[in-house]
């Protein structure tokens, strides 16, 4: 008849030889390298298991040895006497003095706590870097082929938004007139056109007028205003609208903001004849680098042909 081993002391056993394993393990990880993840343990829930060892240490009293006597001073000596051996040490006084003197001590370190934050919260506030600096752009707020009706129900009959005798890639519309012969120097003319890409979005806005000081230049003029006024306020650039001060006392003026460009000037060869030009001009990098990244045309990538 065969008896069982007993379970519940096996089981006993191996529990605590794991015990003893893990202990083992653990006490080695924690004092390995200087004891350095026992400190963080401390540092990190604050144990203060470490305070007594920042104190500063002691310093140890040196005492001055005793004189030995030999058997040989004793036999020499006379009844009642002892000789006093000879000192090969240094003044008593001032090997006292020395050995009372203090021992600097060496500085506490700072605790782990005062260690800076590993992670950073945001990027918001750190300084720009000029390689990625960008810039805010205007861009058209109204298409090729609306602001051509409006104009033409304000009175200007620049015609639909069409293709351009330039080529496919360009679409635009336009109005001229002019009173006056050919080679007349006193007649008067006004010219817009307005071109774009065929998706619709413009690119420019130029107009050219010659006004005499006549009433026919005088009636010019005044059209001239008034198309000037209608092109800023569909545009929605009301800034440059300061400009209409120096356009109407027919001065030069040039005013730029955001990567738009307002450009009114007088001919060099005739002094009444004047160009005015409305559109965007990205110079600096940072313009370039904005109208790029929003540029729409780019956002996408064209699917490649299918395998035939």
């Amino acid at each position: 008849m065969s008896v069982a081993q007993p379970r519940k002391k096996s089981r006993a056993v191996f529990w605590i030889a794991a015990i003893v394993i893990g202990s083992i393990i653990l006490a080695t990880a924690l004092l390995a390298n200087d004891m350095r993840n026992l400190r963080a343990l401390d540092a990190r829930y604050h144990l203060d298991l470490f305070n007594g060892s920042a104190q500063q240490p002691l310093t140890p009293t040196v005492t001055a040895a005793a004189p030995q006597i030999t058997a040989g001073q004793i036999a020499n000596s006379k009844p009642g006497e002892i000789a006093a051996p000879k000192s090969t040490t240094a003044n008593p006084a001032t090997t006292s003095a020395k050995a009372s003197a203090p021992t600097p001590a060496t500085p506490a370190k700072a605790p782990a706590t005062a260690k800076a934050a590993r992670a950073r919260l945001s990027h918001l506030f750190d300084t720009p870097v000029d390689a990625l600096r960008g810039a805010f752009v205007r861009s058209w707020r109204i298409t090729g082929p609306a602001l051509c009706a409006d104009l033409t129900k304000s009175g200007l009959p620049v015609g639909e938004w069409r293709q351009s005798a330039l080529g496919a890639g360009t679409f635009e519309c336009s109005y001229e007139i002019q009173k006056g012969g050919n080679g007349d120097p006193n007649a008067a003319s006004f010219f817009i056109i307005i071109r774009g890409a065929p998706t619709g979005e413009l690119d420019n806005i130029r107009i050219k007028v010659i006004m005499p000081d006549n009433a026919d230049g005088r009636a010019i003029g005044e059209t001239f205003i008034d198309a000037v006024v209608m092109l800023l306020t569909e545009t929605r650039w009301l800034d440059f609208q300061t400009a209409l001060d120096a356009i109407g006392k027919l001065q030069d003026v040039t005013q730029r903001a955001f990567g738009a460009k307002l450009s009114f000037f007088r001919e060099f060869r005739n002094d009444r004849s004047f160009n005015l030009q409305l559109g965007l001009e990205r110079k600096t990098p940072e313009e370039i680098r904005t109208a790029i990244v929003f540029d729409q045309a780019r956002w996408t990538l064209r699917s490649p042909p299918l395998a035939k």
